[in-house]
């Protein structure tokens, strides 16, 4: 690590470290202009709750309309793009990463880590205490229940839950209707 690295990484733990604990609404707005200045891209505006841990922010890209539970982990040592308007609720981590464990002669600690990007698609709702794990993409629209460790892409607008996650369902396509004619249909389905 060179030295203008090493001073980077130090004054984004700082900075961060101040505002990272303090509490909604003004907390929010401090860890919104801490992490404009040190993580790759943030479009617009941007909920980061308190307590949420970045390992590595300058491999974090997220889009506007976005927001990020408290006690979440966000890891962007592989890269973590995040797209608009994504809920991400409390307790979830997402991880660009895992440790080697290749060789039996060497410590895993010891052994290169393996990266690989996780790529979250617009309007995705991930529920809290999920598990992403490296090489993910998770579609466009779609929801990730709570609990749910995702190892595998998930398809755009699928509805994934369990261990490890699994296709539960897919988000109806009311793309073609009107709010009027889907409440009119949800009536007749009553009657």
């Amino acid at each position: 690590m060179s030295i203008t690295q090493a001073v980077w990484y130090l004054s984004f733990h700082t900075l961060y470290g101040l505002v990272k604990y303090l509490p909604m609404l003004g907390g929010d707005v401090l860890r919104y202009a801490v992490l404009k200045l040190f993580l790759r891209r943030i479009d617009g505006w941007v909920w980061f709750r308190d307590n949420v841990t970045i390992w590595f922010p300058e491999g974090v890209s997220i889009g506007s309309g976005s927001m990020v539970g408290e006690n979440c982990f966000l890891d962007g040592y592989g890269g973590l793009e995040i797209g608009r308007d994504v809920l991400i609720a409390h307790n979830t981590s997402l991880i660009a990463e895992d440790h080697g464990y290749a060789s039996r002669r060497m410590p895993i600690r010891k052994q290169p880590k393996t990266p690989a990007p996780i790529v979250v698609g617009d309007d995705v709702w991930i529920g809290c205490g999920v598990r992403v794990l490296k090489g993910v993409t998770i579609g466009t629209g779609a929801i990730i229940a709570a609990g749910a460790v995702v190892t595998k892409d998930v398809a755009p607008y699928a509805i994934v839950g369990g261990i490890p996650g699994r296709v539960l369902a897919m988000r109806p396509d009311d793309t073609e209707e009107t709010p009027s004619e889907l409440a009119e249909a949800a009536l007749r389905r009553l009657a």
